[in-house]
């Protein structure tokens, strides 16, 4: 079985004024960078990295997962919606012909590869599904690992909703695994979003220092 990865790194952050990915949450990582380090490490096969066209990708990690897996996709269309840039990344990575399609956010850094191996194990045991979605804070959401009987419903999504009416839809047989923990799900969506992500990024940089140390 083949599971290619989306990760969607070509968001307008027009909330936050700045390009989200390359905000610092220390002196040698970049925000972007850190979820896509895990993806790399699920043997996701291919990799797209959806960008804009003005990403200067000064933030992007040394390649670290399946040698050659990862490619890079400028979305032309990205300002439109996040719908958009998920059509660019299904386009660059169906020609691998995968059996499904994890798809994972650029500004989620606490997202790990044990929760998208989560999301793989379950669909590799229920191979029917159509979906297998996270759930934090009560709301499904992506990481979410999407079967190939979903490719044409992906392709006609429109706007800045991203998958959320297909989760909501009966039409759609799904799974949804809860986060072991709610900062899974934590998003730099606004500048105070990253404040609190970045003392976090912080709290548990000092606490493995700390275990480290012992």
């Amino acid at each position: 079985m083949r599971v290619a990865g989306i990760y969607l790194a070509a968001g307008q952050s027009s909330r936050m004024g700045t390009s989200k990915v390359s905000l610092r949450l220390s002196q040698d990582v970049a925000l972007g960078s850190v979820a896509l380090s895990e993806l790399e490490r699920c043997g996701l096969e291919p990799l797209a990295v959806v960008v804009r066209a003005d990403d200067k990708l000064e933030w992007l990690p040394p390649e670290s997962g399946v040698p050659g897996s990862r490619r890079t996709e400028t979305c032309l269309t990205a300002h439109l919606g996040l719908s958009f840039s998920l059509r660019c990344g299904l386009n660059a990575v169906l020609p691998a012909e995968p059996d499904a399609v994890v798809v994972a956010l650029a500004d989620q850094p606490f997202i790990t590869a044990g929760l998208i191996g989560r999301l793989i194990e379950t669909f590799r045991s229920s191979p029917t599904l159509d979906y297998v979605a996270s759930k934090g804070n009560g709301t499904v959401m992506p990481p979410a690992l999407f079967s190939k009987s979903l490719f044409p419903a992906l392709q006609q999504l429109d706007g800045d909703r991203g998958a959320a009416g297909i989760f909501r839809s009966p039409d759609y047989k799904g799974a949804v695994i809860e986060g072991e923990s709610p900062l899974f799900f934590m998003d730099a969506d606004t500048e105070g979003d990253f404040r609190e992500v970045h003392r976090e990024w912080m709290l548990r940089s000092d606490r493995k220092r700390d275990s480290a140390d012992i």
